[in-house]
This record gives structure tokens, C-alpha cells and sequence, in this order.
């Protein structure tokens, strides 16, 4: 939205329309005002469910765009914002993460065809986002990103009649209006209300919209100064602990990739297993969903139904929840090859990360996505023999980037590296960069002389020693990791 001026002795005009490589530099600014904000969204996290990854889930979605489509010069803004949709659905996590993808899907659909917009354009664009937002909720709650996107949308189609046009103005009345509606928030939700903060989700939403305002009003200056952190100083929030349901304790994702998906017919078939805070967003092609369950696998099965089932997950929201309440204490991650009971796993909040079990071309989370009496009755109808693979390192770099940002340090323990490869994979996921993690601190602690991994004073680089057992430190800051590989 910022636009060049020919003459600099001349007063700039109010920009009439936003170009491709404008409107891309905004997206820029305003998926690194989420980023960086993404402790304070964590922090505030109490709807649907205390867990503390709302901001994380946020940054992971626009993330996934900022360093895919938006690396790119484009000349198309219609073009740029389908691109934008569809990578925001192939990488959205968590309940905000994939309304807002859907929220950008609709974006993308309604300037399919448009190289540059006007106001009254982006205005019907935000219009279409908001409407597929809420549709892809099977119950919308106000209070929430919804309220928030609406108000946002309502104004601006507001500015873009009143204004005549008026690009930059329409969009900051827009703006104000959603900073108003996200201060309604807790009173439109008890939970909020309780707790004394505003919805993450919404929060989120706003952080994004003034990054782009940022830019509109400060152009590339603005975009370079984006990627300062945003610290506020708050008040511990009181979480609300009955919020999470025991019996729907995993929050569950997976990606559905097909041919003309129905989604309202994928979302009532969803609906009918029981499935809470249920997401279904994407296009006929790709479509995300996000749910709370149980059983993670009746989630994937329905699934599996109406198309190509990838990118699966499961959560606890439970032990996630543990992570929040246990800030002195270190956090023990082992994959699922150790049978550990889950009585064990419970009882001193151990998180799990599955193994990946395949049958007959299906792939499962194994322990979530099927119990061994399952896998046996399963087993004995298959062609081949089954088959396991190791968790990808995104599976253990989720686990320990929730857990590092409440507890002070984190222990892998798996299998030696003879045996499996579970342990390379976290260890690839602990050296991971993450765009959106504080500076780097060293750790005071001396890493183990029994060989393994450790960070090495230059910064990035790693030095690895022999040994049968692996180690390398894992620190709240994010330069550590300790894995242990046994065998």
C-alpha cells in the first residue's frame, strides 16, 4: 500500500490502488510483526483451550509463507494473494492458524484476477476472507478472530464508499475499528473476561494488520524494523483449567489432498464422531482440518474418505498444559519406540512423539493413531507385512519449541542411532534455525563427556564427538538441546 512518488518536492498523494510488489512487502511486515510477537500471543492463550501455542501456531502459519511465496518477487497481486492461501493451508497449525489460512484462501479467490487493487477491491477481497473464516468453523464463536476479521471487513467496505477510493485512509479507519473490536473481546467471552486478556487469536489478527499499516506509513524503513521483537511487559495469566476436556485432549490436524473435497459434507461427517473446536479450511483441492479428539485416527479415517490424508498430528493439550504450569522444572521428550505406558507418561508428564507406522499404504501415528490391538487386527488383513519410519524432525521441533518456551530445559531420550533413525531427526530438529526464537544464549552447564552433540561457541555450528549415546543441550533460549540415544 505504500507507493512510490516521482517527485520527491511534491507532497505524496494518498496511494489510489496497491501493487503486486507493495502488497507483497505488507504481507512481509505484517507475518513478522505475528512472528515476533508470538511469546506475548502465547502468553494470552485461553481460548478454546489453555495451551499456550495460539502465537506459536500463528507464527508457524505465516511463517510458512513469509519464507515461501513471499521470497519471491511477484507482479500479479491477485496471483501473489492464491499463492499466499494456498501455502497458508499447507503449513497452518492449530485452530487461529487455520482460520487464519482460510481467511487468506478467500483473499486469494475473490482477487484471483485482479494485477493490482483498489480500495473497493481489497475491500470485497476481505469480504470473501471473512466469509470463508467463519464457514470453515462448524460452531463460530464471537469474541473471537472472527469478531475481529468482520469488524475489520465491515470498515473497510465503510472507508472504501465513504473515502471515494481512498486507499491508505479506508484502511486505517478499518484498523481502528478492529483494535476496538478486539478490546470487546472480553466481553463477549467469559473466559476472556476471567482471565483478564484480550483473545490471542484476535490479538494476533491486529498485530498483523498494524504491521501492514506499519509498512503503508514508513515503506521499506518500516519493513526493516519488523523484525524487532515486540515485548510487553503483563501480569502472569490465571489459566483456566477446566477448559480442557479430557476426553478430547489431542488437538489433531492433518491435510486432505484430493479432487473436488467437499468440505461441508467432510466437516458434517466430522461433526458426527464428535469432534470439538473443528476447522475445516482450504479449497476443493487442499483442505486443512483442525480438531479436538479423543482419538486422533476416527479424525484421520473420516478423513481419509474424501481424499490423500498428509501432515498429520496430535497434540496433548494436556501435557502442553503441564509445560505452562512447570516453569522450574526440565521437560522429558522420548518417542513412542519406547513403549513407555502411557500411565508412566501421564503420571510424570512425559511427551511422546509417534513413530510413523504404515499399512497398506496408509500411514499411522503410532500409540495415537492406532492401539496395538488395533494394529494387529489391521495387520492380519494386510498384503505386506507393515512398515515404521521415524517421526520427521518437524514432529520433535514442535514438541520442543512448546516446551522450551515454559521450561527451562528439555531431555531426548531414544533409540542409539544404530537402531533408528528418530534420533537424527531430533537432532536435526534442535539444530533447526527458527526465525521467530530470542538471540541465542550459551548455557552454563558443561555438555557431557560421554560424547554426543553440542553447540560449539560460533554461532550455527555444531561439532559432533563418538560414542554410542548422543547429547546435546536444549535450553529455554534455544541454543542447547540434551538427546540422549540409548542402546
Amino acid at each position: 500500500m505504500h507507493e512510490a512518488v516521482l517527485d520527491p518536492a511534491l507532497p505524496a498523494p494518498a496511494p489510489s490502488f496497491v501493487t503486486a510488489a507493495a502488497l507483497r512487502r505488507a504481507l512481509i511486515a505484517g507475518a513478522r510483526r505475528v512472528i515476533a510477537a508470538r511469546e506475548e500471543l502465547n502468553r494470552i492463550n485461553v481460548f478454546p483451550v489453555p495451551d499456550g501455542d495460539t502465537g506459536s501456531n500463528l507464527a508457524a502459519t505465516l511463517g510458512s509463507v513469509l519464507h515461501g511465496v513471499l521470497g519471491r518477487r511477484s507482479r500479479h497481486a491477485g496471483e501473489l494473494l492464491v499463492q499466499v492461501g494456498h501455502q497458508a493451508i499447507d503449513g497452518a497449525r492449530g485452530n487461529s492458524g487455520a482460520i487464519m489460512a482460510q481467511f487468506l484462501v478467500g483473499l486469494g479467490e475473490q482477487a484471483r484476477s485482479l494485477p493490482r487493487l483498489d480500495a473497493q477491491a481489497l475491500a470485497q477481497a476481505v469480504r470473501r476472507g471473512a466469509d470463508s473464516a467463519r464457514a470453515a468453523l462448524a460452531h463460530p464463536v464471537e469474541g473471537t478472530i472472527l469478531s475481529v476479521i468482520a469488524a475489520f471487513s465491515e470498515a473497510l467496505e465503510e472507508g472504501a464508499r465513504r473515502q471515494g477510493g481512498g486507499l491508505r485512509e479506508a484502511y486505517a479507519q478499518a484498523l481502528q475499528r478492529a483494535r476496538r473490536a478486539l478490546a470487546d473481546t472480553p466481553r463477549q467471552m467469559a473466559v476472556l473476561q476471567k482471565a483478564g486478556v484480550v483473545d490471542a487469536g484476535a490479538r494476533g489478527f491486529v498485530d498483523w494488520l498494524e504491521g501492514i499499516a506499519d509498512y503503508a506509513e514508513g515503506g521499506v524503513r518500516a519493513l526493516r524494523a519488523g523484525a524487532a521483537a515486540v515485548h510487553i511487559e503483563a501480569e502472569p495469566v490465571a489459566h483456566v483449567h477446566e477448559d480442557i476436556d479430557p476426553q478430547r485432549r489431542f488437538c489433531t490436524e492433518c491435510l486432505v489432498v484430493g479432487e473436488g473435497i467437499d468440505r461441508a459434507a467432510l466437516r458434517a461427517a466430522l461433526e458426527a464422531q464428535g469432534i470439538d473446536s473443528l476447522v475445516v479450511a482450504g479449497s476443493s483441492g487442499r483442505v486443512r482440518v483442525h480438531g479436538h479428539a479423543g482419538a486422533p485416527q476416527r479424525l484421520f479415517d473420516v478423513c481419509a474418505g474424501f481424499g490423500r490424508v498428509e501432515a498429520m498430528k496430535a497434540d496433548d493439550m494436556l501435557l502442553q498444559q503441564r509445560s505452562v504450569e512447570s516453569p522450574a522444572q526440565v521437560a522429558v521428550v522420548v518417542d513412542s519406540a519406547s513403549d513407555l505406558p502411557p500411565v508412566l507418561a501421564d503420571r510424570y508428564g512425559i511427551h511422546v512423539v509417534p513413530v510413523r507406522v504404515s499399512l497398506d499404504g496408509r500411514d499411522y501415528l503410532d500409540r495415537l493413531g492406532l492401539t496395538a490391538a488395533e494394529f494387529y487386527r489391521r495387520m492380519a488383513a494386510c498384503a505386506q507385512l507393515p512398515q515404521t519410519s521415524q517421526p520427521p524432525p518437524g514432529d520433535f521441533r514442535r514438541v520442543f519449541e512448546h516446551v522450551l518456551a515454559y521450561q527451562p530445559a528439555a531431555v531426548y531420550v531414544g533409540l542409539s542411532r544404530p537402531l533408528s533413525g528418530t534420533l537424527q531427526a531430533a537432532e536435526t530438529a534442535a539444530r533447526a534455525p527458527a526465525s521467530w526464537r530470542r538471540p541465542a544464549r550459551m548455557p552454563r552447564r558443561s555438555p557431557p563427556r560421554s560424547g554426543g552433540c553440542a553447540r560449539s561457541p560460533a554461532p550455527g555450528r555444531w561439532r559432533a564427538t563418538s560414542g554410542t549415546r548422543c547429547a546435546a543441550a536444549a535450553s529455554r533460549a534455544g541454543p542447547a538441546r540434551w538427546c540422549a540415544g540409548l542402546g
